[in-house]
């Protein structure tokens, strides 16, 4: 995966007045990438 964005993305104040509950929601956002998946042992 390659990250998009560093971080975590928080709800905008006009999200959380439309959803309160959106409040404690943080988006990790990445990309696929071509290379192979990782074994697991």
């Amino acid at each position: 995966f390659r990250l998009i964005r560093r971080g975590t993305q928080k709800p905008s104040d006009a999200e959380t007045r439309r959803n309160p509950r959106s409040r404690s929601a943080r988006l990790r956002v990445a990309e696929r990438t071509s290379a192979p998946p990782m074994q697991e042992d």
